[in-house]
């Protein structure tokens, strides 16, 4: 049965992939990419401030970048401009929300008919909003009540991917310690704390079981979980985050308004993510762990820095990227059979 599109999100998936649709469209009279003729192919790029070359292919007929740097990445590649289009990163559901700029995504479109029934009604509702966009529209202050965390006062989240790693036990503990220091310099009777640190440490139980049996003092509320399924609400309910430099998460973090202390990155495909996020002023990158706390620290000891870099984490989002892409893909593929959208 003939595909009726091809849709690669992976680097090593463009080239070769090509080559076989193009042997099973000529019938097997040829392997070169640009003889398909009846099979769509559309690459999702899934990387953010950099990518590898293999990423971008002259011979599919859309590539959709996340960035301003991968869009002349793909061109550095020939591929042309009508064949690029930028909405941004494909994030997970609990981080969609209405488009914040139709300008972003190119030129307007109106989703009705067939589109607003399978994505729903189009919404130009503005820029998200760092204490209720994408979970369930609820404020800082529900989700924090929800997750039993304490109300007013600065919060930082601290995440080692699913896996827990990256130094996250050395990290915490220098942000915590740092933290509770700050604290005790306050001239407070109050014995409420006057910082949070929420510490998610993924599948890594040894590092959640170390975290749990440290004694933080009374400065800093600590926080600390295993693997969650609602990284969401813990994001919209946080201040900053500490973090590797993957892409998912910093395109997570920028849409719920999160200043991003990247404490890591994989040579290659991460680095790129480093002057993406730095380049954007929503934050800053050190493997150091002192340099880590004191950092956090400032921010959160500076109200109006940390608004700053909130602000400019928010002007970098792109929350509705996913289904931007969605439907746009669906709509090049009713077009190319001559089905009308509206």
């Amino acid at each position: 049965t003939p595909l009726g599109a091809d849709v690669s999100v992976h680097p090593l998936c463009q080239d070769e992939t090509l080559k076989i649709l193009s042997y099973l469209d000529s019938n097997g009279k040829s392997k070169d990419g640009k003889d398909r003729t009846k099979t769509p192919f559309v690459t999702v790029v899934t990387d953010l401030g950099g990518a590898h070359p293999t990423w971008f292919n002259p011979g599919v007929d859309k590539c959709y970048v996340p960035s301003d740097a991968l869009y002349k990445a793909a061109l550095d590649r020939e591929v042309k401009p009508d064949q690029i289009v930028e909405y941004g990163l494909p994030i997970r559901k609990g981080f969609w929300s209405e488009r914040k700029d139709e300008t972003a995504a190119g030129e307007e479109k109106k989703e009705k008919g067939l589109f607003a029934n399978i994505f729903g009604k189009d919404d130009n509702s503005g820029a998200a909003d760092a204490d209720s966009a994408s979970s369930g529209k609820k404020s800082k202050e529900e989700l924090r009540e929800e997750l039993g965390l304490v109300q007013g006062v600065p919060t930082v989240l601290i995440v080692g991917g699913g896996d827990g790693m990256g130094g996250i036990v050395e990290q915490a503990r220098a942000v915590g310690k740092k933290l509770n220091d700050d604290a005790d310099t306050r001239s407070v009777t109050s014995n409420d704390p006057e910082f949070q640190m929420v510490v998610v440490c993924g599948k890594n139980e040894n590092a959640q079981k170390q975290l749990e049996a440290d004694d933080w003092g009374k400065g800093v509320n600590v926080e600390v979980k295993g693997f969650v399924y609602n990284m969401d609400e813990y994001m919209h309910a946080s201040d900053a985050i500490v973090t590797k430099a993957g892409p998912g998460t910093i395109a997570e973090a920028s849409i719920c308004g999160l200043p991003c202390m990247l404490s890591s990155y994989l040579p290659g495909q991460e680095a790129g993510n480093v002057p993406y996020v730095e380049e954007n002023g929503f934050g800053t990158y050190s493997g150091d762990p002192t340099v880590i706390a004191d950092t956090v620290s400032s921010w959160l000891e500076t109200p109006e820095k940390l608004e700053m870099m909130q602000k400019a984490a928010l002007e970098a989002a792109r929350p509705a990227a996913t289904l931007d892409i969605a439907k746009d893909i669906a709509e090049y593929l009713f077009e190319r059979k001559g089905i009308s959208s509206s």
